[in-house]
């Protein structure tokens, strides 16, 4: 559902993490002079609220020459700062503060450049109040079905405590009715692993990214998503006959980045599909967002091998 919605988020130049609401300073340009009108200083409670008001104003301060723009936590108070340094070991960001502290970097002294990171696409499987998929048996929480570590977490206790249900009274699967495409499975995964020469996942992965980038990025329109979505089938054609694993690590990689291709595919399609601008779905060929489709979702399912789109509400 919704793989054609993108988010962004910003945090430390060069850097994987960010942590972006769990900063406490203010976010300022060259002159000092902070790019929103919310905040002068430090404030746990409040924080910078610019980015969330608009996602790409970072980008645009560097498009425009204004750049860059810098996190000022200077001012910051011993309780702020504390409460700071502890939720961003708890959000993952134990490396950076490392990288800082063998640096001698001290955000309470020194600014820290902030960025805005890569496109990522919100598309969820659609689940019902059981947790549970299109797909008989199947179930799902987390970031495949929702956002947010609450929600995350109960929704893990209910898929949990309705597969177990289900599978009590489930009947076992027709195997032999999957037979031709279990068998043509491990046919692409024996050839990944039995291969001397060819790419391997690095180059398959930053290929479908250069891919993705250029032709679903923050400027889409049909000529670019058309062309777009038939480098990403002939990559996969490629793929699917040269592609090697040394090893079972390299295996699951590869593995991964068939999945990534297949994704890669949905994001095209629906981002075709919707003829509209709205939110980083940016589209000059339909500039205006159409309010007949607020609160509507794309679905997107295989009948017979073949995508089938469906315009909807989500209920």
């Amino acid at each position: 559902v919704g793989p054609e919605i993108a988010r962004r988020h910003i945090g430390p130049r060069y850097f994987s993490r960010y942590g972006q609401a769990t900063w406490v300073g203010v976010l300022r340009d060259p002159k000092d002079k902070p790019i929103g009108p919310y905040v002068t200083k430090p404030d746990k409670i409040y924080g910078d609220m610019t980015p969330e008001v608009k996602g790409t104003i970072l980008e645009d301060y560097m498009k425009s020459g204004k750049g860059p723009v810098y996190m000022d936590c200077r001012g910051i108070s011993d309780e702020d700062y504390e409460y700071m340094m502890y939720w961003m070991v708890h959000e993952g960001n134990s490396s950076l503060l490392d990288y800082m502290k063998e640096e001698g970097i001290d955000i309470r002294k020194h600014l820290v450049e902030f960025q805005i990171y890569h496109m990522l696409p919100e598309g969820k499987i659609w689940i019902n109040e059981k947790a549970e998929t299109s797909i008989d048996g199947l179930y799902a929480a987390g970031d495949e079905s929702m956002g947010g570590i609450g929600p995350s977490a109960t929704y893990g206790w209910i898929a949990g405590e309705n597969a177990a249900t289900y599978v009590k009274e489930a009947s076992g699967p027709d195997v032999e009715k999957a037979r031709a495409e279990i068998e043509e499975r491990k046919a692409l995964v024996n050839n990944m692993s039995s291969r001397k020469e060819g790419p391997d996942w690095k180059e398959a992965n930053i290929a479908l990214q250069q891919i993705m980038q250029d032709y679903a990025g923050p400027v889409r329109s049909e000529t670019l998503l058309t062309a777009g979505l038939s480098y990403l089938r002939r990559l996969r054609e490629k793929v699917d006959t040269t592609m090697m694993a040394r090893n079972q690590w390299e295996l699951t990689r590869c593995l991964e980045t068939l999945n990534l291709l297949d994704l890669g595919e949905l994001v095209f399609l629906a981002a075709n599909e919707r003829k509209e601008t709205r939110g980083l779905h940016n589209r000059p060929d339909y500039p205006l967002t159409d309010p007949m489709l607020d609160g509507k979702s794309l679905f997107i399912r295989r009948v017979k091998g073949e995508p089938v789109i469906e315009l909807k509400k989500a209920e």
